[in-house]
């Protein structure tokens, strides 16, 4: 093994991720731990940290290529482009979020994310989506805040029946640790689950009698009345919830996302829900172009001006939103930065967390054929590099 010639660059695309620390609902412990890692980085590493809490794609090209960047940690206000990954120097990004389609995927480069933290933040998060939007909550809070609850109102509101979840189906479109949380939660109150996902877990089946597993989509979205979404944005299911998948839905089915926007086709679903051919309600936290486009919003409130029975609730990405939850994002995000810089090998990166497409790279079966798999990474010539 060669000598590495200078200390590894890592930057930060925000000072969130150190700002977090002094967030007065953070617990001391995360506090600590995230205060003791930077002290770590500065101690292994040229830690350079973007001043802005959102530069644009330029900014970043103009830091990274300034300060010769090995490694960057970012999360998804920061997208991390094809030009950014052709820099050279960049030899891995770690993102501070389990989702990691705002990086553009490189044969050269590692990705690492943060899973397994969020999953019960965004769960909870989803249930109160669903409650409120089946209660009406939003309209309520505006009826009364409004003024409108006179005393010839005091009680009799009929035209505000809404409906408990008890006698719903629930549907789940993607069974991975959001969708199992979600699971946990609801299944004790009896509620009937119906799930879709590549793979099916007999054990959660097992455990939760009113769980029943759909190997078509298909049956998911016809049977159930609320319908939520936790798959990953790829590929495959990049718009999957599209004209066909709507017109399946039963009219007042509630369509609940804090998956990603772009898992629906939008277009299709103002289409369907402006010409009347499609009744169901929405609660989003996320979508297609975040923050939302405002001729998107615009198209939603001209849709609730005309149909004024179906309830929206829209909030702006906030289902991860627990204080400790970021906090040991950004910590699992920063131990990762951690053991890149501190690396010499491999195996050095066992613990690592890497996305589900590079996983393979640290079995110990691959660990064993180092060469084979790892040579096309811009890391092993840091590792490896020859005089």
């Amino acid at each position: 093994m060669g000598t590495k010639f200078h200390l590894p660059t890592i930057y930060l695309t925000s000072p969130v991720f150190f700002e977090i620390a002094n967030h007065p609902k953070v617990s001391k412990k995360f506090s600590q731990k995230i205060m003791y890692l930077r002290n770590k980085l500065e101690e292994c590493s040229n830690l350079k940290i973007s001043a802005e809490r959102f530069p644009s794609t330029t900014k970043i090209i103009q830091d990274i290529t300034k300060f010769q960047v090995d490694f960057i940690g970012c999360h998804i206000s920061h997208p991390i482009k094809k030009e950014i990954m052709e820099i050279p120097t960049i030899k891995a990004v770690c993102t501070s979020t389990v989702g990691y389609d705002h990086v553009q995927l490189d044969p050269r480069v590692l990705i690492t994310h943060t899973p397994s933290i969020l999953h019960k933040s965004v769960a909870d998060f989803t249930i109160a989506l669903i409650l409120a939007n089946l209660r009406n909550l939003n309209h309520l809070h505006n009826f009364l805040w409004e003024g409108n609850w006179e005393r010839t109102k005091k009680w009799d509101l009929d035209e505000n029946l809404t409906n408990i979840l008890d006698n719903l189906t629930v549907g789940i479109i993607g069974l991975g640790e959001i969708g199992t949380e979600l699971v946990k939660r609801l299944a004790p109150w009896g509620i009937r689950i119906l799930y879709y996902d590549l793979n099916r877990n007999s054990i959660l089946e097992n455990k939760f009698t009113n769980l029943k597993y759909y190997s078509d989509i298909k049956e998911v979205l016809q049977q159930s009345q609320v319908i939520s979404l936790h798959v990953p944005l790829n590929s495959s299911t990049k718009g999957m919830i599209s004209e066909k998948e709507l017109r399946l839905l039963q009219p007042n089915t509630l369509l609940v996302n804090t998956a990603r926007g772009a898992v629906i086709d939008f277009s299709s679903l103002i289409n369907l829900l402006k010409k009347k051919e499609i009744s169901i309600h929405l609660a989003f936290d996320v979508y297609p172009e975040e923050p939302i486009n405002p001729e998107i919003l615009e198209e939603f409130k001209i849709i609730q001006k005309m149909r004024p029975e179906l309830r929206f609730i829209f909030i702006p990405h906030n289902a991860s939103s627990d204080a400790d939850t970021r906090a040991q994002m950004s910590i699992m995000m920063l131990e990762d930065l951690l053991t890149f810089a501190n690396s010499h090998k491999p195996e050095d990166l066992r613990k690592i967390h890497l996305i589900p497409e590079l996983r393979n790279l640290i079995t110990e079966k691959n660990l064993k054929k180092v060469e084979k798999e790892w040579k096309s990474y811009r890391i092993w010539n840091w590792w490896y590099d020859s005089k």
